[in-house]
Order: structure tokens, then sequence, then C-alpha cells
């Protein structure tokens, strides 16, 4: 006969058992769930049979799961589908519900804040762009960005949809785990270490099922090439993005966004990459990747050049030296020598950055973003040229570098990206 205290641990391990058990059966259907709901998000409309074939779970259960989603309103009835050839009973058929909810999502710019809302396949249906004005203060940003949320709700209002979350992009070093905007160069009246995304919780009264998540914008525009762009089904690459006065990259390995423990990852545009007498840096070093190839440097050479009596049309459009990257792109596609100079310069110094960057990532594919898309493929081929050039010369770099095709959504396209992700894998509840 057992003893009181073995009868108690088999009935505490029978407990146990159960719990496990009752917990993978919950973990398998909610499984089938998502399945279920990201195939219909996928396809314009979809019948019981085609989700059985494609899940391959019984058409009870496809069924079943169906109606859940529908009492949720996540899925909705899109009437009959045809008949079949042999003159069968026509199939309901059932389409994802995208206005459930909507994201919004911000980006601030050095000189502007980009805001949006997007629907749940992550498609920009209200766009509003605000200059940053003299006022760049943290005070001035929160209450734009705390506006135009409120200009957004207010328009969404009327419709029954859900805000999924808001969503807000950073230039500079930003941690999105504690949501905080580490350090930003544009807008150093900020301090270090501003807890951005509390602080505009705090403003807009949001409830805690209404998440604010925060990154450097370098991150979310990988995302948003590869849910929008030229990086669609690709799981290793690099973005790099390059303004007048900045220089940034977003990290995507084996299809994880690279954060850091510091959350530096990314921020390639301060590898010093001419250590020797490279041009000084918005961060206070010298030859800092950015800096030599940042259009204040770039000036600086061609008034350097004209002073030295060089000949090229480009003075004649900026007799005070103020030219611009699409001033310099065109001329050098017509032939300007001293244009041309400037971009090889350019792209002599890219070789060197995201050489670099490759020899330590191995992307298979490097998308630029931003101001040097201008310069067309007369940069680009130079640029895929001198990749072959770079460490270990005699391995084949099977690495494709393309212009992005985005303009200036894609750090907001991104965010909601993120946001969206995050709320189909992780968020909803069923």
């Amino acid at each position: 006969m057992p003893s009181p205290t073995a009868t108690v641990r088999e009935k505490r391990r029978s407990g146990a058992e159960l719990r496990k058990s009752e917990g993978s059966g919950r973990t398998h259907r909610h499984a089938n769930i998502r399945s279920v709901l990201a195939l219909t998000r996928k396809r314009d409309t979809v019948s019981v049979a085609d989700l059985s074939h494609s899940t391959r779970l019984s058409k009870t259960t496809v069924k079943k799961t169906l109606d859940l989603l529908a009492a949720m309103r996540l899925v909705i009835s899109a009437g009959k589908g045809a008949s079949t050839e042999e003159g069968g009973k026509r199939p309901e058929l059932y389409r994802f519900n995208n206005a459930y909810g909507y994201v919004i999502s911000v980006h601030v710019t050095p000189d502007a804040v980009l805001a949006v809302t997007t629907d749940l396949h992550g498609d920009i249906t209200y766009y509003r762009k605000t200059t940053v004005g003299s006022d760049r203060s943290l005070e001035a940003i929160l209450g734009q960005i705390t506006e135009d949320v409120r200009s957004f709700h207010a328009l969404k209002a009327a419709s029954g949809e859900k805000l999924i979350a808001l969503a807000v992009a950073l230039p500079g070093l930003a941690d999105s785990a504690r949501g905080i905007s580490i350090y930003s160069p544009h807008y150093p009246s900020w301090g270090r270490d501003v807890a951005f995304a509390q602080l505009l919780r705090a403003r807009l009264g949001f409830r805690d099922e209404v998440p604010v998540y925060l990154d450097n914008v370098n991150r979310w525009q990988a995302l948003a090439e590869r849910d929008k762009g030229v990086a669609n089904g690709v799981t290793n690459f690099l973005v790099v993005d390059m303004l007048d006065e900045g220089l940034g990259a977003g990290i995507v390995t084996h299809g994880e966004l690279m954060r850091g423990a510091q959350a530096l990852s990314g921020e390639i545009g301060h590898m010093i990459v001419n250590p020797v007498d490279g041009a000084l840096c918005i961060c206070g070093s010298h030859g800092c990747f950015e800096a030599m190839v940042s259009m204040k440097r770039i000036r600086d050479l061609a008034r350097a050049a004209r002073d030295r009596g060089v000949a090229s049309e480009l003075f004649e459009r900026a007799p005070k030296g103020e030219a611009s990257l699409d001033d310099i792109c065109e001329l050098a596609r017509r032939g300007d020598r001293l244009c041309t100079e400037l971009l090889d310069d350019v792209a002599r110094w890219f070789e060197v950055g995201v050489g670099n960057v490759i020899m330590v990532n191995d992307p298979e594919l490097v998308v630029i973003q931003g101001q040097v898309v201008k310069a067309g493929e007369i940069f680009l081929r130079r640029l895929r040229e001198r990749m072959q050039r770079i460490g270990l010369p005699d391995v084949e770099k099977k690495v494709h570098i393309e212009y992005s095709r985005l303009g200036e959504e894609r750090g907001v396209l991104g965010g909601a990206a993120f946001a969206l992700a995050d709320f189909f894998a992780r968020r909803l509840r069923f």
C-alpha cells in the first residue's frame, strides 16, 4: 500500500502532466489559428477547402477556426465562390477584415515629422508631413506627434477600427527595449537617455493595450525593404541610408533585425575609415564613414578644385559653392570631369565602408537608400565593380547591390511593419 506522501507526489505529478498537456494543446491550437489567419491575410478570398489543403488541417477544424476569427471580426464573409466543374455546391468565401484596426507610424526626420496611418496590410491610408521649425526642443517634437496622433484618431473614430499600436522612428541612437532616445545628433537639445516612449504615452493617455514602439529609423527602414521593397524574401541583407549629413544602416541576419548589446548595431556611419587625415564628423571624431561621403565634404572638394582653377559647369550652377548632389549627379551623367571625379571619390569611400560591413556580416544583398540614389546607374556600376576589390580579393563576393525603390515613406512603413508583425505573432489573443 503506497504511503500518504507517495500518493500526494503522484497526484502532484499527474496534475503537472495534465497542465502540461493542456498547455501543449493550447499552443498547438493557437498555432493552427495563426496559420489560418496568416493565409487569409495573404489572399484576396479563401474557402474552407483552400485553407484545409494549404494548412493540412481538417475542414472541420478550419471551419471552427474561421467561425472564431469571424466572431473576433478578423475575418468576414466574402459571398459564394464558383461551383466545381461537377456542379457541386458553391463554397462560402471569406476574406481578412482589413478594417479591423490600424497603426499610426511616425518618423522624426532631421527636418520634419512624417506621420501616417496604415491598414493591417501595412499600406498607408493617411499621410501628414510637418516641417520642424526653429523650435527643435523635445517638447515641440512630442507636441507635434501628439497632435498628429489625435488628429488621426479623430479621423478613425467613426469607423470602429482599433488602434493597434503607435510606432516612432528616431534619428540617432535609440534603445527599442526601453523606449529611449539615447542620443540624437540632429536634436542635441534633447540631451541623453530620454524616455521618449514613456513621455509620449503619458501625453496621449494610452492604455496598456496600445503599445508605443520606438527604434532607430535605419532598422525599421530595413523592415520596410523586407516587406515592401527590394529585399522581399531575403533573410541576410543590410540597408545603407545616406543623408546630406548622416549615414546609417539596418542589418538583418537570418531574418532577425540586429540591435546589439548597446543598441549600436547599424551605426556604420561612425566607423573610422580614414584615421590619418579624415574629415571632421558631427560626432566629433575624424575620418568617420559618413563624414567622408557627406555633402559638406563633397562641397569642400568642389570649392578646392575651383580655387585651383579646375573648370566645371558646376561652378556656373553653384557659384557660391552650394552645389547639390542633384547637380553633381546630373553633370556627371553628362560627362563633366570634376563631377565624375567627385562621385568616384564617394564610391571609393563607400567601397571601404560598405566593404568592411560586408566582410563582417556576409549579406546576400545591400540596399542603398537616401541621397546617393540620385547618382543613378553610373554610381551603382562603380560601386559594384569596386566591391570585388575588398578583403579576400580572390574570393568571389556574391552580394547584390541595389538601389531602394522606396521614398521618404520607408521609415514609417518599417515602423508599421514591426508593429503589425508583433501584433499578429505575439499580442493577438484567441
